[in-house]
């Protein structure tokens, strides 16, 4: 395809004409189009609305209008942007939790059982649509798969309270404010910051380490080059956090 804007994102690369978005496509995509179809029929709008495939064969979603960051800037470091993001999150769980498996479906990670909702997959700032201070979308589904709530859950308080040790870019705030974010995420979001999160998050990273080790493997350049820039040891480090840190997380988590 040639012509539009381009639009860098961790794997991909994607082009924006006008207000349609051309992404390359994989053996997921039309599960990932089925998805996106009963989401927005179940009235969530917080998703973009698939248009099938262009001439080169890649696919093609609305674009959804805002603001997209790599990691959340200090102006929206804030509790309304917080409690939008777990609203939307529970919003897009509970729509998808109503999507009848079909014989077809083919998911780019594997589903985890409890299968209670279809899991984004990388619900994080860099994936997250903002308008006027608030969260209003998701975007990039790629990594959807059935799974349990709390998987999802635990990828996105990782990436908004942040649960991240200081030497992480992305990471602000002390342990003690980190956990009191995380346990409101995980209030507004219909679900208690317990042990069990912070034992998620930590599952959660140590999944998707050896998920870039298996792509890197079969020869994605992406993902080598993630991981030769450093992105396997930020993640063990903020493990590492967690654990030394656990106490702390729990006690913050109970005056949240």
């Amino acid at each position: 395809m040639t012509g539009g804007r381009e639009l860098r994102g961790g794997v991909n690369v994607v082009r924006r004409r006008g207000d349609v978005v051309h992404r390359p496509a994989s053996a997921a995509t039309p599960t990932i189009h089925r998805l996106l179809r009963h989401v927005r029929a179940q009235g969530f709008d917080g998703a973009p609305e698939p248009l099938g495939f262009d001439a080169d064969g890649n696919e093609m979603v609305t674009f959804l209008h805002g603001e997209v960051h790599q990691a959340l800037p200090p102006e929206l470091r804030t509790p309304e942007l917080l409690d939008s993001a777990a609203e939307l999150l529970r919003r897009y769980h509970d729509a998808s939790a109503t999507l009848v498996p079909g014989p077809g479906d083919r998911w780019w990670l594997p589903a985890r059982s409890p299968a209670e909702v279809i899991c984004q997959g990388d619900a994080a700032p860099y994936n997250c649509v903002v308008r006027d201070g608030r969260v209003v979308g998701l975007i990039d589904f790629d990594a959807a798969h059935p799974g349990p709530r709390i998987w999802d859950v635990a990828y996105a308080v990782y990436r908004f309270a942040p649960l991240q040790a200081p030497a992480n870019p992305d990471s602000f705030g002390s342990p003690r404010e980190q956990g009191r974010r995380a346990a409101r995420f995980c209030r507004t979001y219909g679900m208690p910051a317990d042990e069990a999160l912070l034992d998620a998050v930590a599952d959660r990273l140590r999944a998707l380490m050896d998920f870039m080790r298996d792509q890197a493997g079969q020869g994605s350049e992406a993902f080598r080059s993630h991981i030769e820039a450093g992105h396997l040891d930020l993640y063990a480090a903020d493990i590492r956090y967690l654990d030394a840190n656990r106490e702390t997380l729990l006690t913050a988590f109970e005056e949240g």
